[in-house]
């Protein structure tokens, strides 16, 4: 009956103007992602985001966080990539219930008349995810991920025979033993660390920062390690110093290195600790008061382009663009004395 009600959501919606609801949706890209035969139905109708080299194609908004994804259809993709039927991977379905695919740009494809005629611009992805909104961002994200995923995975662990993918790009499994993959995602820790004697915010900088730039702690959980017991590993190998409390605040994936969830927490430090900065990975750690703070947000604000300049003045401190998690962090804890 669900399987029934589904094939019956997919043939209509094409010819009613009624919005599917979240849960409408949500089955909807599940069946797409589990069921080869209804996920090959739904290709044609689709609209394709294409990746050139890593970087998605994207049309200009009005400014920071008013771009967006440019959604190709079916025909033009085929056109672009030959192969689109079997090396796309589902993102999403649309509030009108059409399935959306994320997919390579073909190698005999030119991407300068494909940004042309889309009116749109092949951008680089880790500045592409800070002039988009959070859910454009997820997107681009996730499509990124997924195609590494399948790019990287394509013979099984166990036997080493070849892997057979889904259409949907969302799972894949041995075409010898009864072995089954999945795409995985890598849980990082990241955390804003106050001294409530002080009123004061901790911020590291690490040797691959731009100029100016400084951040949230942040690690990869270890085996058997809860989120808390990840963030007081990193504050401990990182800086130094012990904390005292951990608290989630809000979390987002990220596609590097190969597919993140970072997990962002406020962290309180036990008070009288100065950082002790660790020399391999990090170039420096300090406290800053809420004005220096507010003075880092307002530079990254007013100048978004300062997270990947090359030429910033090292005296002017700014934090991650807003977007990142540990923008996210930092202002929540100006804002919350």
């Amino acid at each position: 009956m669900f399987s029934l009600k589904l094939r019956l959501i997919s043939t209509t919606f094409h010819n009613c103007q009624r919005q599917l609801s979240y849960v409408e949706r949500a089955r909807l890209l599940e069946k797409i992602k589990t069921d080869d035969t209804f996920c090959s139905s739904q290709l044609e109708s689709a609209k394709f985001l294409l990746y050139n080299k890593g970087q998605p194609l994207l049309k200009k908004g009005s400014g920071p966080g008013d771009h967006q994804a440019s959604w190709v259809d079916f025909e033009k993709t085929l056109k672009l990539n030959p192969d689109v039927k079997t090396k796309s991977v589902a993102l999403s379905v649309d509030d009108a219930g059409v399935a959306r695919f994320a997919t390579m740009l073909g190698s005999e494809a030119d991407p300068v008349d494909v940004e042309i005629s889309n009116s749109s611009k092949f951008t680089d992805l880790r500045v592409g995810l800070f002039l988009v909104n959070s859910e454009v961002a997820h997107t681009l994200s996730k499509g990124w991920s997924l195609l590494m995923w399948d790019r990287k995975n394509k013979f099984c662990s166990n036997c080493g025979k070849p892997l057979v993918r889904s259409i949907s790009g969302a799972g894949s499994k041995c075409s010898e033993c009864t072995s089954v993959f999945y795409p995985a995602t890598s849980p990082v820790g990241i955390v804003s660390i106050g001294d409530p004697s002080t009123d004061k915010l901790l911020l590291i900088r690490q040797p691959r920062y731009p100029k100016g730039m400084f951040s949230c702690i942040a690690g990869f959980l270890d085996v058997g390690e809860t989120l808390e017991d990840c963030v007081k590993r990193e504050v401990a190998e990182e800086v130094g110093m012990e904390v005292e409390s951990v608290k989630y605040k809000c979390s987002q994936h990220w596609p590097f290195p190969a597919g993140s969830l970072m997990i962002g927490c406020h962290a309180v430090a036990t008070p009288g600790q100065l950082p002790d900065p660790c020399k391999v990975e990090l170039e420096d750690a300090r406290w800053f008061n809420r004005e220096q703070v507010r003075e880092a947000v307002d530079r990254i604000d007013n100048n978004p382009r300062l997270r990947v300049g090359r030429n910033n003045n090292p005296d002017e401190i700014f934090v991650a663009p807003r977007g990142a998690v540990a923008y996210n962090l930092v202002t929540d804890w100006l804002e919350n004395k």
